[in-house]
């Protein structure tokens, strides 16, 4: 496998540049690489839950309504995990607010764990609008 893709539509039939790239109701969260540590990391994660159609290479599998929930628990579990570990030695300049708290998140290269956060937090806001409005979430 050498990349994950979560979106709230189908990313195979569409011209990137002119959809995720510039619309706002387009969402997606990517991760890839055949060097990336990361790409093994969400795998395992999202094995659990999709088994092992994630070893496949296929495209736009659309998750139903209760997988959708499960892997917004499984990374509403991540945040909780690493939300105590989070570096912040520099300014801010992005913010989350999780579990009725504002946390400021410094997302440049040397902060790691809070570019994850990051991550995590963007999975689970695809997750809560395809679930809002009862559309199945892609993942590639």
């Amino acid at each position: 496998m050498n990349g994950i893709k979560i979106s709230n539509e189908t990313y195979y039939d569409k011209d990137h540049n002119k959809t995720f790239s510039y619309q706002e109701k387009y969402k997606s969260f990517s991760i890839g690489s055949v060097f990336s540590t990361l790409v093994p990391f969400y795998a395992n994660l999202l094995k659990p839950i999709v088994g092992d159609k994630i070893e496949e290479t296929f495209k736009d599998f659309a998750l139903s309504k209760e997988q959708t929930e499960q892997i917004q628990a499984v990374f509403e579990e991540q945040i909780d995990l690493h939300i105590p570990k989070m570096e912040t030695k520099l300014p801010y300049d992005n913010f989350i607010e999780w579990k009725g708290k504002k946390y400021e998140m410094n997302l440049r290269l040397h902060s790691p764990m809070n570019r994850r956060i990051m991550d995590f937090y963007k999975i689970i806001t695809i997750c809560k609008e395809c679930l809002a409005e009862d559309k199945p979430m892609s993942i590639e």
